[in-house]
Formats: structure tokens, sequence, C-alpha cells
């Protein structure tokens, strides 16, 4: 009764009172009322994300469940993905993090804790971020169909990708600039469901990929998984191929869609001669040159990255205007409102390149120790008596659980056991 009465109060006041009309063109704004998900509170949020981690590792370690990774993933999916628009975003917080720490601003917690989250959990349990609560991950995980092998030496070149992205994104991060990561988001668009019809021919491109190569983003685009793949190799407890002695049934390497399974190797039969250690050695000569070829190729890219930070951006509008008047833009018009000081804009973008050219020199470096690595890696020829996992390319998705025959086994003793206590 109450309700009713304060309805009809606000009708009468509505009628009695009618919005102003004005000549100008303005709108007046019609007031909206929140998602159900902006009304949670930010600890709601890290603790729905702690939950969902924890039952996670427990489906993947304890249960060696793939139908329970696989429907908390579709859980996932449908939280994080299209009720949340594409939010939880580790991948973004890793930028906001960046800008935080070399910009020298502080940012709100809960985006420091998404960031870390995902990462505390991989150092205890592998990467149960990227078996199910990923959106991302959970999107491209449905859609495999028949996967195809893609070469050693192409996989170890393209893994390379997803790294060049972190180090492109914290560079452009540190100094203020877009954030090209949140741009090039394959699926950002059909999690909204309000993207350009390009962002949307982007997003199900990868997916039509996705059907013959697994996870093409998660493996060859996404920075957040280098980072996971880190700390999974450095976890307490992983998933593994069997909870019992590998019978060598070759099983798991044959449905694993990542190639994350690595057989049994035996010993060179010559013990190792001179011969088979040249490669090695040829490789670990190679690696200092790749560093050098690395900074060089950062120094030369770095102006063409610095032209997407406002001051520098600015600047080059000015020079522009200056040669052709008749150009406009938005930035200059604000920049002379403001009572800019071109003199102090000029040194800004001096220092703005500066910056630009040390990181990116740097990342280049970074980058080509890591190719340098992952060729020496691919020369090497460890021993390994029985099928292994690479952890930093498992996602932790349970397939070889099902193949496994020492998992059935495993399977058929627990649950014999769970009678009995019943």
């Amino acid at each position: 009764m109450v309700a009713i009465t304060a309805i009809t109060a606000i009708t009468t006041a509505a009628a009695r009172f009618p919005q102003p009309q004005f000549e100008t063109g303005h709108v007046v704004p019609v007031a909206g009322h929140p998602a159900v998900f902006e009304l949670l509170p930010d600890w709601a949020d890290a603790t729905i994300l702690t939950a969902v981690l924890l039952l996670t590792a427990w489906a993947v370690l304890r249960r060696r469940s793939r139908r329970l990774t696989l429907a908390l993933s579709l859980a996932c999916l449908a939280w994080y993905g299209f009720v949340r628009h594409g939010c939880i975003c580790p991948v973004g917080a890793t930028q906001d993090c960046a800008e935080a720490l070399f910009g020298g601003g502080g940012m709100p917690w809960i985006v420091g804790f998404l960031f870390a989250a995902p990462l505390v959990a991989a150092l205890f349990f592998g990467r149960v971020f990227c078996a199910a609560v990923c959106p991302l991950g959970a999107i491209q995980d449905i859609a495999v169909v028949k996967p195809l092998r893609v070469p050693k030496v192409v996989d170890a070149v393209l893994r390379l990708l997803p790294l060049g992205v972190l180090a492109l994104a914290v560079v452009m991060a540190a100094n203020n600039a877009v954030y090209p990561i949140c741009v090039t988001d394959p699926f950002v668009g059909l999690f909204r469901r309000s993207a350009p019809a390009e962002m949307l021919l982007a997003g199900a491109a990868v997916l039509l990929l996705g059907t013959v190569i697994a996870r093409p983003y998660c493996r060859y685009a996404c920075p957040y998984g280098v980072l996971l793949g880190w700390c999974s190799r450095l976890a307490w407890r992983r998933a593994t191929i069997t909870p019992d002695i590998c019978i060598r049934c070759r099983l798991c390497e044959r449905i694993c869609p990542f190639d994350a399974i690595q057989p049994p190797r035996a010993a060179a039969a010559d013990g190792g001669s001179p011969a088979t250690r040249r490669p090695l050695l040829l490789l670990l000569l190679l690696t200092p040159v790749l560093v050098a070829l690395g900074g060089w190729a950062g120094h030369v890219v770095a102006p063409l990255l610095a032209v997407h930070q406002p001051e520098v951006r600015i600047e080059q509008h000015l020079a522009q205007q200056a040669v052709q008047p008749e150009l406009a833009w938005e930035d200059i018009a604000a920049f002379r409102e403001q009572g800019g000081d071109t003199v102090v804009l000029h040194a800004q973008a001096a220092a703005v390149r500066a910056r630009f050219a040390f990181g990116a020199s740097l990342a280049g470096a970074l980058l080509g120790l890591a190719l340098g690595w992952r060729l020496v890696a691919l020369a090497r020829r460890p021993v390994r008596p029985f099928f292994s996992i690479d952890h930093s390319r498992c996602f932790s998705c349970g397939r070889c659980f099902g193949v496994c025959p020492q998992h059935r086994v495993w399977l058929s003793k627990r649950r014999g056991c769970d009678a009995r206590e019943g």
C-alpha cells in the first residue's frame, strides 16, 4: 500500500511539474538502473573469484574430473563472459598494474587482486585459472573440434608472440599510451554484444580457427598466459597424467590438443658426442646476437609506438597543422584552450620518446634472449623415462584424465573405497 501511494505521489508531481523544454536541443537524461552485477561490492567479486579458483583446483587435482572442470568452465563463461561482459579481465589488470607501477599512480585494490589471485593460484595448483575460470579460454575450449598438430619449430616461434604482446602492453601502459590488448581483444565485442562488425568478425575468425588449432588466442596471443606459465612451472601441486605408474599407452599424447604431453626419451646412443653437442653450442653463441638484434629492432620500433602517447600525438598534430592550417584536431583545440605551452610540450614529448626508446630496446633484447633460450631448449635432448607434462603449455583441461587406463583403475578403486566407507 505504501509503495502504491508513493508511485501515485510521484506521478502527480510529474504532472504538476513537467520537465522543462529547452530550445537548444538539450536532452534530459533518463535515470537508469545499474545491472545486478554492478551492485556487487568489491569484496564479493574477490570472494567469487577465490571460490571458483579453489573449486577448479579441487576438480582438477582431487577429483581428476574433466566433466566437473567443463561444468565449471561453462558456468564461468556464462558469468564472467556474458553477464560480466568479459570481466574478470586480468589482461587489462596487467596493464593497470604496469601503469600504476611505472606511472606512480594508485589503483583500486580489486584490480590488484584480480591480477594477483590467478597467479597465486598457479603457484599452488597450476593453471587452474585457464582450466575453467577465464571466459576467453572457456569459449575457445568448447570450440575445439578436430585439433591439428602445429610443427614444433613453428609452435616454438609462435609462442614468443604472447611475450611480445606482454612487453608491448607494459611499455605502452608505463608511458600512459593506448592499451593495445583491450583494443585487439577478439571476444569483448561478443561478450558485450555491442561492438563494430569487424570486431565480431575477428572473434568469429578466432573461434573458427580454434576448431582446428586449439585455443589459438590463449597459446599465441594472451600475455597473461606467459605469467601463468612461469608460475605453473613452480607450482606446489599440478595436474598429472596418471595417478599411478605410466604404462606408455600414448593415449594422453594423442588426446591433448595443446601438445603439452612430452613423450619418453632415451639417452643418446653415442653418449653425447661432440657432433651432437655442436648445434647446441652454436645456438648458445647465437643467443647474444639475437639479443643485440632484438634491442636494435626495439629501438627502431620505438618512434612508431611513441606516437600513441598524448603529448607526442599533440606535438605531431601541431607540426602538421603548421604546414596545413586547414587541418584540425580536438586535442589541439583542447591544448590551446587550456593555455598549453609549446616549449613545455616539446620537452615532455622528447622525454616520452626517450622512455619509449629505452623501454622498447629493453623489451626487444629480452625477446631476443627468449628466442635464443627457446632454440636452445629445442636443441637439448633431456632424458625422460615416462610421459610428462610441459606445464607452461598445459591448461589443466583434464582431457587426458578420461583416456588414461591408470586413471580408470584409480577411479574404480576410489569408488570401491567410498562404497565401503558408506
